[in-house]
């Protein structure tokens, strides 16, 4: 599978997010994150990071795509945002792992789809209507 470039940023962003996130939750975070909210702090950068990377770039595609793709992405990212401002609140733990499992999620949701469209050269919008 190749991976168009801006995938393979965003790749990057999330797995170092998601080593933050594994430090942090067996006890192991680097200095200066062992809190929930320090660790969360880092997982919300990375994410936008790799949010932009991935996504920004191409938001008009987006917004011209498919619909189901577009809500599903926005309610998981939604959620994201919620549990973001949770645990900067209350430094919830509950919160960064929700926060970690909507950007692993949105992560693969936009490598497979942004790889789909690499792989049939079509745009987004004809890419759903294609028979499987």
């Amino acid at each position: 599978m190749h991976l168009p470039k801006r995938d393979v940023i965003a790749t990057g962003l999330v797995a170092v997010a998601g080593l933050f996130y594994l430090l942090w939750a067996i006890d192991s975070a680097l200095p200066g994150m062992g809190s929930a909210r320090a660790t969360g702090v880092a997982v919300l950068a990375l994410g936008f990071a790799a949010s932009a990377s991935a996504v920004v770039p191409n938001f008009d595609q987006l917004l011209h795509g498919s619909k189901m793709y577009l809500v599903a992405t926005w309610l998981i990212g939604l959620a994201a945002v919620i549990a973001g401002v949770q645990m900067l609140i209350t430094a919830s733990g509950a919160g960064i792992s929700v926060v970690m499992a909507a950007m692993a999620v949105l992560w693969l949701i936009a490598t497979g789809h942004h790889s789909l469209l690499a792989k049939t050269g079509l745009p987004p919008q004809q890419v759903i209507a294609q028979p499987r």
